[in-house]
């Protein structure tokens, strides 16, 4: 399948709950204002040529041009946040590519996937589904990466956009193939994603 898989990573840090703020550390106003949270990394993996992609300030636009020679966008709250994050800088994943894992499990739960409930939506993050499935954990915290970016730490941070792609490329494949997952909520139980 001509697919893309990405993950981005921002600039300015988000200030979570009780938590004080860094010196030296830039801050956006919060989870919703991609116009200022800026763009550090975009990792992507272009499944049909199985080849890894790293985009920055520098080779940020041709991300757009890899975009546009795919059938199908792959991601992991794409809709929620990574599509809207493009948007805020000038990138748009067309709707009918898109095709968002978080929001296609909150659906086979029958949950809706456009609004967000932590005691209903939380729990199936990336981690938790990846670890529930035996395909391994995160390698850090997305709310770092952005301290990463501002002290320079550029390798860390890459490798840790390439990992969350890599976890999410191994879930689209298991969905791809129809099989079943297991619950990340609920131990034993089994539930299956719409495929693509």
């Amino acid at each position: 399948m001509n697919a893309l898989v990405y993950d981005t990573e921002i600039k300015k840090a988000i200030l979570g709950k009780n938590e004080e703020r860094l010196p030296n550390v830039e801050y956006c106003a919060g989870w919703r204002d991609f116009a200022n949270m800026g763009i550090s990394c975009l990792c992507a993996h272009d499944l049909a040529a199985d080849r890894q992609h790293v985009f920055m300030d520098d080779n940020l636009g041709q991300f757009g041009e890899l975009l546009s020679d795919t059938d199908l966008v792959v991601t992991f709250n794409g809709i929620g946040f990574d599509n809207r994050l493009l948007e805020a800088n000038g990138i748009i994943v067309p709707g009918e590519k898109n095709y968002d894992i978080l929001a296609e499990a909150w659906k086979a739960d029958g949950l809706d996937p456009t609004t967000f409930d932590f005691k209903t939506h939380g729990g199936y993050g990336l981690d938790a589904l990846c670890e529930a499935n035996g395909i391994g954990k995160k390698t850090g915290h997305g709310a770092k990466a952005p301290v990463w970016w501002q002290w320079g730490k550029l390798g860390q941070l890459i490798s840790y956009c390439l990992a969350d792609v890599a976890l999410t490329v191994e879930l689209f494949r298991r969905i791809e193939r129809g099989d079943a997952l297991k619950h990340p909520k609920r131990i034993g139980e089994m539930f299956t994603l719409r495929r693509p």
